[in-house]
């Protein structure tokens, strides 16, 4: 995976995010500063890299955060990663799937409000503004950069392990 792909665009007011410890599976793939993470399953003690199509609610395991550093298990040896909290009003960004898509601020003005998903092509994590507007994706888009054909989005709060949803 790519290191960067996502990053915090507001803190919601807060003047910083705190991080928690999450320990990484001995053997899995890097999860490196910058990606969105999850539980690798219920009840697991193991975080992961988002994969293509996330974060459905009901459907995937529990949003733990945006990864501030690098995880680091080995083949042979758990690991750990620092990962942000996912406190509510915080407002993340990154580049949609298709540059194309959210080059006018007209397109990403029609795309506000939109629920939507994470793609991952080539290791890179992007919003698939294109995926359908579907109850269950987790992530709204609240608006964009067509500069940098970006686009800024919040985490439906149920999706999120630290409100025990």
């Amino acid at each position: 995976m790519s290191t960067g792909n996502v990053w915090i665009r507001s803190t919601g007011g807060a003047n910083s995010v705190p991080t928690v410890r999450y320990q990484t599976e001995a053997g899995a793939a890097a999860l490196n500063a910058g990606e969105l993470c999850k539980l690798k399953a219920a009840g697991s003690p193991y975080v992961i890299a988002f994969v293509d199509a996330d974060l459905t609610r009901g459907t995937d395991s529990q949003f733990v955060g945006l990864a501030a550093t690098t995880s680091t298990h080995t083949a042979g040896a758990n690991g750990v990663v620092d990962v942000y909290m996912p406190l509510p009003g915080i407002v993340y960004e990154a580049k949609a799937k298709t540059a194309a898509s959210v080059d006018t601020q007209a397109e990403i003005d029609a795309l506000v409000g939109d629920r939507k998903i994470i793609d991952v092509t080539g290791g890179v994590h992007t919003v698939d503004e294109a995926a359908a507007d579907a109850v269950a994706n987790a992530l709204t888009i609240v608006g964009g950069n067509p500069v940098t054909k970006t686009l800024y989005f919040t985490v439906a709060p149920v999706a999120n392990a630290v409100d025990g949803a």
